[in-house]
């Protein structure tokens, strides 16, 4: 049996597997970090998404709330009187009405004192 002739230098063939194998891995790595800025990139817009849906969730609630508001002004004429003297002050003819600006300071407790320390020898 004859041996088939090498013309490729051993050298040759190993510097051309280290060659394949090095493009592989540059290969591999760029593949990973491109997946790698896809995938925070995919997260980021899942973040919007939620703050976006959110937002809506509360105009949409707050669209609710007023149209319930609107309702009962069209509705109830107490609600309308009640509001009217809230609001704007207005009263009944008889009635008198108070009003105190910075109420709600004063249905605030008062902060309790402070015990001094003794004064020392």
């Amino acid at each position: 049996m004859e041996s088939p002739e090498r013309t490729a230098n051993p050298q040759t063939e190993k510097l051309i597997l280290w060659s394949c194998f090095l493009l592989l891995c540059t290969v591999v790595g760029f593949v990973y970090s491109t997946y790698q800025e896809e995938e925070d990139r995919l997260a980021t817009m899942r973040l919007n998404e939620k703050a976006k849906e959110d937002t809506f969730n509360a105009i949409e609630r707050q669209r609710e709330q007023t149209a319930r508001y609107i309702d009962r002004f069209t509705r109830d004429p107490e609600f309308v009187r009640d509001q009217a003297r809230e609001r704007l002050g207005v009263a009944e003819p008889g009635e008198v009405v108070i009003r105190l600006d910075g109420g709600a300071a004063l249905a605030q407790p008062a902060p309790a004192p402070q015990a001094k320390p003794a004064p020392q020898r």
